[in-house]
């Protein structure tokens, strides 16, 4: 299937599993999607437990914008959505490692402690998040009972640390940060007093952004003057916008 001559726009779907690059174009009345690449992606054995490879996946990313605009010369934006709860714990501009995957079983030993401070039924009333143990909020939890937490300066959830290695922007997308357990679903913000009853470091949850913003793409990884677009970038929130 050939594409319009209209604008195109990358989306790249990172799972679990793998991950799929596709091209579409916009500003006809029929849309046409075109798969252009896909990769693997896996969880991976560490002395830590189980890690993502997040190098292996931006290079991935790397590799698909390319193949693409290759492909697509007119190329516009690009867009990157992966599933929720996982993130990057930052110091300054350099991720701190491991980053652990949300199957590791590091917050078994966390988990009763959280809900001695705060009872799961207040929790689930400041936020509305379901209880599973994989939950942003007990891996965070756990980095600070392992002192993590003190070396950051922030922490960017996954497709925002993508997105941040692509723009050097560092934003928190509103999709994902509802997936960590901390989000009030009133203000639409981080729960500062969720933040504190925990000890958490205030500096970590800065004002959540909606999807939409846009900013150019790194010279050195684009040389077509692509855009980065901040969709959805929970997986889920993009299969349902679509």
């Amino acid at each position: 299937m050939n594409l319009t001559n209209n604008y195109k726009h990358l989306a790249i779907d990172i799972g679990a599993s793998g991950g799929t690059a596709v091209v579409g174009s916009s500003g006809s009345d029929r849309q046409k999607l075109l798969e252009v690449y896909r990769f693997n992606n896996q969880m991976e054995n560490s002395d830590a437990g189980l890690v993502w490879n997040i190098n292996h996946l931006f290079k991935e990313i790397l590799t698909s914008i390319k193949i693409a605009s290759e492909k697509y010369p007119d190329l516009k934006s690009v867009g990157i959505d992966t599933w929720g709860v996982d993130y990057v714990l930052m110091n300054g501009d350099e991720p701190l490692l491991p980053v652990y995957a949300y199957r590791n079983d590091r917050t078994k030993s966390v988990i009763d402690e959280v809900h001695g401070i705060i009872p799961f039924e207040k929790l689930y009333g400041m936020t509305g998040c379901q209880f599973q143990r994989f939950n942003t909020l007990y891996q965070l939890y756990a980095d600070k009972q392992a002192n993590r937490l003190e070396k950051a300066s922030d922490f960017l959830m996954l497709p925002d640390y993508f997105y941040y290695r692509l723009t050097g922007i560092k934003t928190h997308e509103y999709t994902n940060a509802t997936t960590t357990g901390m989000v009030n679903p009133l203000t639409g913000e981080f729960d500062q007093d969720l933040v504190r009853t925990l000890g958490m470091p205030k500096r970590l949850f800065p004002k959540i952004t909606q999807p939409g913003l846009c900013h150019p793409v790194r010279k050195e990884y684009s040389k077509t003057g692509l855009i980065s677009v901040l969709v959805a970038t929970h997986d889920t929130a993009s299969a349902v916008e679509s």
